[in-house]
This record gives structure tokens, sequence and C-alpha cells, in this order.
């Protein structure tokens, strides 16, 4: 856990990942931040994960999950995004630093929001190249890499699973012609493009699942991957956010792609179900360079460098923060803010 690793073309200080956990600390109606934004990642990376992936930014207003989120819709955000990396920098200067870049699709609260069946070629064509902007204002605001999301039933994460997406045109799932567009748009922006990849929608008789999800990874090359799966709103057998004791979610997705070479073929990060470096271990042994960590940050933002007392019990009150309006902070540990 605690050696150094090559990503992309930068060096990463451990082998952790703060994976990007939306916090309900931006404006939900422009998705500026506000200040505890900026104490947060401040004090997040004072914590030395090796990676820090932002939390989840919208790259246009239909692509709004409709929530308190951080925003990458405009130019006029490259400022603000600047602003809390050079604070991160300044608080850990072995820190690296990633954009999630995200769409909600379905999932969004717009009026207008797209629905992967109903929508047109413009729409995706419009979903595109707003991806492409959002990764050039992450370049100009001096992050490290960025994040496309395909997972959690979002806009791209439905595209390439059969259970949500109904097309028989270019767009069908086993064509995931729109992530492949969006990977080739934002790869004309000169810096390192990775992915969260749905690995598995846990809907029996249904593909997104480890096997199809290797297919894509055949087909498309990223800079690194992270395995993610569920579903947002609670109809899968898993949701995003388990609840229990559960360590190690996607270790059957590790086992597909070990079988078929592909942890040989890009970076892989795996995130769910660690609590502590001993967990991460897991992973590790099996091949995968990098362990991501969600909740755990929320609970003990300093618990890679320090005594890990506060031990995250996935009661989920953070998320159910998030819920109401409030942030995605820890109350039982003390750190809950209106």
């Amino acid at each position: 856990m605690f050696t150094k690793y090559t990503l992309a073309n930068f060096e990463l200080e451990n082998r952790s990942v703060r994976s990007a956990t939306a916090t309900g600390t931006c404006d939900i109606a422009t998705g500026i931040p506000e200040q505890k934004f900026y104490d947060l990642y401040e004090s997040l990376a004072k914590g030395h994960p090796g990676l820090i992936i932002q939390e989840h930014a919208f790259v246009s207003f239909r692509g709004h999950a409709g929530h308190k989120q951080l925003g990458i819709h405009s130019d006029d955000m490259i400022q603000y995004h600047k602003k809390a990396n050079d604070l991160m920098r300044a608080a850990n200067s072995k820190v690296k630093i990633c954009c999630q870049l995200a769409h909600a699709g379905p999932n969004g609260g717009a009026a207008d929001k797209i629905d992967v069946n109903t929508a047109t070629p413009a729409d995706f064509e419009e979903a595109v190249q707003q991806f492409k902007e959002a990764a050039l204002r992450a370049k100009k605001a001096g992050y490290d890499c960025v994040q496309i999301h395909s997972a959690h039933t979002y806009l791209l994460s439905q595209s390439i699973s059969n259970y949500y997406n109904k097309r028989t045109d270019e767009y069908k799932s086993s064509d995931f012609k729109l992530l492949r567009d969006v990977l080739a748009a934002v790869r004309t922006v000169d810096i390192p493009v990775g992915v969260k990849l749905q690995c598995d929608d846990f809907f029996e008789g249904f593909e997104m699942n480890a096997k199809s999800a290797c297919v894509i990874l055949n087909a498309l090359k990223f800079d690194f991957v992270e395995i993610s799966g569920g579903d947002v709103a609670g109809k899968a057998g898993y949701g995003t956010i388990r609840q229990g004791k559960d360590k190690y979610y996607y270790k059957h997705v590790v086992a597909e792609m070990k079988a078929q070479n592909l942890l040989n073929k890009q970076p892989v990060i795996v995130t769910g179900g660690f609590e502590n470096a001993e967990d991460a271990n897991m992973a590790l042994n099996d091949g995968v360079p990098l362990v991501g960590f969600s909740r755990k940050f929320l609970r003990n933002d300093k618990f890679l460098i320090g005594e890990d007392t506060k031990k995250c019990g996935r009661c989920n009150q953070c998320i159910i923060g998030l819920v109401q309006g409030k942030c995605a902070m820890c109350p039982v540990a003390g750190r809950e803010c209106k």
C-alpha cells in the first residue's frame, strides 16, 4: 500500500486512492464550491492519499445530478477548480488530483434530461462535446488527469447496459458507441484519461457484468480503469453503497480481468468494502495496483497517516445527509455539517 506507483505520466506517493465521493458542498443552482468544499479537500490532501479523484462534476446542466453537485460546465468554473487544486498542493506537494467528469442522464434533475432510449443522435453528440470541453477546463485548472464517469446508472453507464438500453441503432449497448465517442473526444485533450466503469449491474439475466466489462476494456484503451457497479435507485441486487460488512465487493470482476490478462493492459483501481490497509492487501495481492476508499475518508481523512481509531460502520448516515441537502459528512464521527 505504501509504495510508490507510476500512473500514466506521473508518480503517486502510495497506492491509495480517494474514490470520487459527492460531498454536497457546492451551490445547487450554480455548481460553485462553498467554503466547506475547500476546507474539506485541503484537509483530505493532508491525509496523504496517493490520488484524489475529485467528486463528480457535471459537464452540463442537462447532466446535473440534482443535488449540491460540483460543476465543470462552463469556463467560469475553471477558477474554482484551480483554487481547490492549489490549496491541496499547498497542503501536500506530493498529492495527485483527478477530475471526474459526469453526466447524470436520466438520473438528472433537469427538465430536459437525456433518456438513453429516446435521445436523438444530436443529443448524444452534444453530450460528447460537453465531455470534451469539460476535460479541457480540467486541464486548464491544473488537474493531473480526468476520469470519465461511466457507472452508477448515469448516462454512459446506461448506454452500455442492455437492462437500460433497448436501442437497436448504432447506439445499442453492445456497440458502446457513446462511451467510445466520449473517450475519443476527451483523448483530443492532452491529459491522461481514466474511466469509472460499471462492471456489474447486479441484475440476473442482463449485462452489464464482469464478462461484458472485459469486452469493453479489451476494445478501448484508458490510462486507468476504476471498477464499480450497482445502481443508485435500489432496484438491483446491490446499490452503489452497501451496508453491512462486505469486503472487496468486486473480487469477481478482478478474477475475470486476471483470466483475460487485462490487469496487465491498463492500471486498475478497485474500490468497495476496504476499511484499512490490511483490507486493501486483499486486492493488492491479487495483482491490482491501486485501491480506493470512499466512505472511509468521510469518517477519517487522516486514517492513512495516523492511528486509525475512527472505524466506518457503513451506516450510510453520510449519504442520507447528502439526500437531505446537507453535506455528505460523518455525523457519527462528529463531522456533520448543515
